[in-house]
C-alpha cells in the first residue's frame, strides 16, 4: 500500500481558508434570514457580504486549480494589452447617463455615504461574478481550449451565456422584458470581460470594469430620478456599444492563439510552499 501524501503548507492554507469563507456565507445568511422584516440597507448589505465571501471563494477555487497568475497585478505587462482596457471603460463608463443628466431629463442626488456603500455593493457584484465567471468557468473552459482561436471563441461563448443565463433568477422580482435584456446584455459583457483577461492576463481589471459599468449604470436609478433611456442617450450608447464590439472582434481574429495559453504559464499559485 503506497503511503498517503501529506498536504503541503500551501494546499492546508487553501482548505483552511476555504472552510472559514464558507462558514462566513452561512453566517451571514442565517444573520439575515433572522432579522426580522430587513430594512432595504439591511437587504444590500447581506446582498454585498454574500458576494464579497462568495468571491473569496472564488478566488481559493482560483488557487486550487493553478489558475494564480491571472490574479497578479501586473498581469502580462504588455502596453499594448493594458490599452484595449480603455475600450472596456468606455463601455462602463458610457452606462453612465451623461446626456440625459445634461438635458435635465434625470437629476441626481443621494449622500456621500449612502453613495460610497452603493460601490462598494458594485465591487462586491464585479468581485463575485468576475472571480466566479471569469477566473474560474472560462479557465476551466479554456484549459484545454487553446489550440485554436474557434476553441477559445467557444469557451468565451459558453462562459458569457452561462453567465447571462444566471440572471433569469431576477424573473421572480422583474419583468419578463426587462429580464431578457438583463440576460442578453450581461452576455455580452461577459464577452468584453473575457476580452479583457485574455488582452491583459489581468483578472483585477475585470473586476474593475464590472464594478464600474454597474456603478455607473445603478447610481441614478438608485439616488436620482427621472427619465434616463432617453432618445440621444440610447443612440449614443449604441454607437458606442457598437464600436467597441467591432474593436474587440477585430482584436481577438488579430489576437495569437499563444495569449490563451499565456494564462497557464509560469509559476501559477500565488500561496506557495
Amino acid at each position: 500500500m503506497s503511503e498517503k501524501r501529506k498536504l503541503s503548507p500551501a494546499e492546508i492554507t487553501r482548505k483552511v481558508l476555504l472552510v472559514l469563507m464558507l462558514a462566513a456565507v452561512v453566517a451571514v445568511e442565517i444573520w439575515y434570514r433572522l432579522c426580522d422584516s430587513p430594512s432595504e440597507s439591511v437587504t444590500e448589505l447581506y446582498s454585498s457580504l454574500s458576494r464579497f465571501f462568495g468571491g473569496m471563494v472564488a478566488l481559493i477555487f482560483i488557487l486550487e486549480f493553478s489558475f494564480g497568475k491571472i490574479l497578479r497585478p501586473l498581469g502580462n505587462k504588455r502596453a499594448s494589452a493594458l490599452i484595449f482596457i480603455i475600450p472596456a471603460l468606455a463601455v462602463a463608463i458610457n452606462n453612465f447617463p451623461w446626456v440625459s443628466l445634461a438635458m435635465g431629463d434625470c437629476s441626481f442626488g443621494g449622500s456621500v455615504r449612502d453613495i460610497l456603500f452603493f460601490a462598494f455593493s458594485c465591487f462586491c457584484v464585479g468581485f463575485f461574478e468576475e472571480l466566479a465567471f471569469r477566473g474560474c468557468a472560462l479557465m476551466l473552459l479554456l484549459k484545454s481550449r487553446t489550440a485554436t482561436k474557434l476553441k477559445i471563441f467557444m469557451a468565451i461563448f459558453w462562459s458569457s451565456v452561462v453567465f447571462g443565463a444566471v440572471h433569469l433568477v431576477n424573473i421572480f422580482t422583474a419583468s419578463p422584458g426587462a429580464v431578457i435584456l438583463q440576460i442578453g446584455y450581461s452576455a455580452l459583457i461577459g464577452a468584453l470581460c473575457c476580452t479583457v483577461l485574455l488582452e491583459t492576463g489581468n483578472i483585477w481589471l475585470c473586476v474593475f470594469t464590472h464594478a464600474l459599468y454597474n456603478f455607473a449604470g445603478g447610481v441614478i436609478p438608485a439616488f436620482g430620478e427621472g427619465t434616463i433611456w432617453t432618445g440621444p442617450e440610447i443612440a449614443i450608447t449604441a454607437i458606442v456599444g457598437v464600436a467597441v464590439a467591432i474593436y474587440s472582434v477585430v482584436r481577438f481574429i488579430k489576437m495569437p492563439t499563444e495569449r490563451a495559453e499565456e494564462l497557464f504559464s509560469g509559476k501559477e499559485n500565488l500561496i506557495n510552499n
